[in-house]
């Protein structure tokens, strides 16, 4: 809990906002965390905002007994306020969040940290195309094949990120703002190669 996990996540988000000196709000980062949690099945599952709602309070029960470093990241999260308090504050506001309908893309933008949560393989594969330049029906195809025959994990990621961005950020552009080579033809393409190499090899 005070090494890694969804207790430190909130607490690095709180951070962040106090250091943009206004630019961040924490209310926005809560709402973007809830709806990251909620939009996968594994994290809903595994650990949902109300369950890291009481792991922040049980944190903040001894926050004293616990290891230095988490010590001073919560008081560097809670600026002048006590920093127990502050992760009570914290969980009590992450709830009020979960019950609240999710936000919209429209009315609260991902942020680039819920972006390379959301689409962590096409955020690697623009890694790889700006090493090695090309289409990128080719480039996943070398990936899947190179991987083959143990890559169903990586065809499905592929497949399920490529139709989850157009199915969030619809028409020509798709994921153009965030990635440059990543519009909606480009997403056609990687599901269209996946289904093509699952043809061919499976």
């Amino acid at each position: 809990m005070f090494s890694d996990g969804p207790v430190v996540r909130l607490l690095d988000l709180a951070v962040s906002v106090r250091e943009s000196a206004g630019r961040l709000s924490l209310d926005a980062e809560l709402r973007r965390y809830v709806r990251l949690v909620r939009g996968d099945a594994v994290a809903q599952w595994n650990c949902s905002a109300y369950a890291v709602a009481g792991a922040l309070e049980a944190a903040a029960d001894v926050l004293g007994e616990a290891p230095a470093a988490f010590r001073e990241k919560a008081v560097q999260a809670a600026g002048d306020a006590d920093p127990a308090e502050f992760l009570g504050t914290l969980a009590r506001s992450l709830r009020e969040h979960d019950r609240a309908d999710t936000a919209e893309f429209s009315e609260l933008p991902m942020a680039g940290w819920e972006f390379l949560r959301t689409f962590p393989l096409l955020f690697g594969l623009d890694a790889i195309l700006m090493d090695e330049p090309g289409p990128v029906g080719a480039t996943v195809r070398t990936l899947l094949d190179n991987e083959h025959p143990f890559c169903t994990g990586l065809a499905a990621g592929y497949a399920g990120e490529a139709q989850r961005a157009r199915v969030l950020f619809p028409g020509a552009e798709g994921l153009r703002p965030r990635l440059s080579w990543a519009g909606r033809d480009a997403l056609l393409a990687i599901t269209a190669t996946v289904d093509d190499h699952l043809r061919r090899e499976h």
